[in-house]
């Protein structure tokens, strides 16, 4: 009799756990086939798209992926370059190091470049290799609005004690789909610089002064200046009172 409960209650412990672990199994596999349910939508009614062409060096691939991770957004489009100076075992780390990111398996908006050319911050090449990126971006996908090229050295070195004040500038200031969204999306910058309301931040100093070593801020940025100006003066008086 007791080898018979001995034997029940090994099948039942069996059966349990065997129920146990597909209960467990079909809970897990149900979250991650829809990690992302939200369709992105594009259009004039919609918030503006931005296509990214992130460049970098020998080395570089580390800050590239901080970089893009920091501008990520799903709506975006993304084209990474590590330039004929960086290695092959880089350029696979990198693609290695993006399969680690759900959001980008999940939306495939990163692609990296495979025919690399050597990157040059002078001359025609320059202009080039840029022009070449926005080609592959208008053939990977037409839905975005503006185009933004940004290079490895571009990451920000962040120190904790800037964080404050940062996170203070980030609520003051509009983001940057939001001041997008009120500009016309078929106009430029070049054409059309008047209605972009650009002098609002800073002046020509080659038409006002004649001098091209002199930049001068305008009103928006001086009000940016004392409104900063401001925040650090009331928060250095509130840590002299804590003392």
């Amino acid at each position: 009799m007791g080898a018979e409960k001995k034997w029940l209650f090994t099948l039942f412990s069996v059966v349990f756990l065997s129920v146990f672990l597909l209960l467990l199994l079909y809970s897990l596999s149900a979250f991650t086939s829809k990690p992302f349910p939200s369709p992105i939508r594009h259009g004039p009614h919609h918030p503006p798209a931005f296509a990214y062409y992130i460049t970098g060096g020998c080395g570089d691939g580390d800050r590239i992926f901080r970089l893009l991770l920091a501008v990520y957004h799903p709506r975006n489009r993304y084209l990474l370059h590590l330039g004929a100076e960086a290695t092959e075992a880089e350029r696979l780390s990198l693609l290695s190091r993006l399969k680690t990111v759900p959001a980008v398996n999940a939306f495939g908006n990163v692609d990296v470049l495979g025919k690399v050319d050597r990157l040059s911050d002078n001359g025609a090449s320059k202009t080039a290799s840029t022009l070449h990126a926005v080609s592959i971006l208008l053939k990977l996908g037409r839905s975005w609005n503006w185009f933004i090229e940004l290079s490895a050295l571009d990451y920000p070195l962040i120190t904790q004690d800037a964080l404050s004040l940062l996170s203070f500038l980030r609520l003051w200031l509009e983001n940057l789909s939001h001041v997008f969204a009120s500009v016309n999306r078929s106009i430029n910058f070049i054409d059309h610089t008047s209605d972009l309301s650009w002098k609002d931040w800073w002046t020509d100093p080659c038409s006002e002064w004649g001098d091209v070593n002199v930049v001068k801020g305008g009103p928006q940025a001086k009000k940016l200046d004392e409104t900063v100006t401001n925040f650090l003066d009331d928060l250095s008086s509130k840590t002299n009172q804590c003392k």
